[in-house]
């Protein structure tokens, strides 16, 4: 049988001896699920429990966290259904969820400036963006969210949003989805909260496997060991994930579990291996 560490791309990340995966950290909208207007898969809600309980006793199996644009009650909620005891990030990797603790954290870079900046950016994207069809995500504390729908999409508010977000100078990025469009700290993304959420856990870069979908998952899924984009995702997402699924949402989400898992004992028989020549 082929192993499947030679089903995953070599990357600039990717240490020059490959270590086991720890934990995957996932996206929630088009990875494990296609969103609000849709349900999430049963099959893969048990898939996440088996493995987050299968984690606390064999250490080859990597537990599974979240890293996603949603407010922090969501992500707990998720976190119950998942049975996950890792801290999770949220909104966008600028607060952080400790499951355990049932502790709010917020990054050490969002303070009274960033709130000043968010209020000032509120009134100018009620002024010029909001319509029927385009609201603000509720309970959104550290960045503005607008979820996007019919008759709208989110590319026909570009124009718009830009010269907003452009308002501000460079202290704001642009992002969006399918369903939403995101006005982010430049300074504040999911690649600065993949950081923070390594530094609380203990848990490497190279030790953590990415899923993402979107423009916003770029920041996180650069950094990490391993990275999956499902066939849904965006074209700049597939070109830097070390594995493209031919899978969309959580049926690829399954497959890369699967597909860590198997490299994790892979690397351990090969470690094995080596051991027992070394020590003929």
């Amino acid at each position: 049988m082929v192993s499947v560490v030679s089903e995953f791309v070599m990357t600039s990340q990717t240490p020059s001896t490959p270590r086991a995966t720890r934990l995957i950290v996932a996206d929630i909208d088009g990875c494990l699920s296609r969103g609000s207007r849709s349900h999430f898969s049963r099959k893969l809600i048990d898939k996440l429990v088996a493995t987050n309980h299968a984690s606390r006793i064999d250490p080859l199996v990597p537990a599974v966290t979240l890293c996603t644009g949603r407010p922090q009650p969501y992500v707990e909620c998720l976190l119950q259904v998942i049975h996950s005891d890792t801290p999770a990030l949220c909104e966008g990797g600028t607060v952080m969820f400790h499951p355990k603790k049932h502790l709010v954290e917020f990054h050490k870079d969002f303070g009274v400036r960033e709130n000043e900046l968010l209020d000032r950016l509120r009134v100018r994207v009620d002024e010029v963006l909001l319509r029927p069809g385009v609201v603000h995500e509720p309970g959104k504390a550290t960045h503005v969210t607008l979820l996007v729908t019919d008759p709208w999409k989110p590319t026909d508010l570009m124009e718009q949003a830009e010269a907003v977000r452009a308002e501000f100078g460079g202290t704001f990025t642009l992002d969006y989805s399918r369903i939403a469009m995101h006005f982010l700290f430049r300074h504040l993304n999911k690649g600065s909260g993949i950081t923070w959420l390594a530094q609380r856990t203990g848990v490497a870069l190279d030790e953590m496997a990415a899923i993402g979908d979107a423009t916003p998952d770029l920041h996180f899924m650069r950094r990490t060991g391993l990275s999956c984009a499902p066939a849904n995702a965006f074209d700049p997402v597939k070109e830097i994930a070390t594995h493209v699924s031919k899978l969309e949402d959580a049926e690829a989400v399954m497959e890369f579990i699967d597909m860590v898992l198997q490299r994790n004992r892979d690397l351990a028989t090969a470690a094995a291996t080596t051991s027992g020549v070394k020590a003929r």
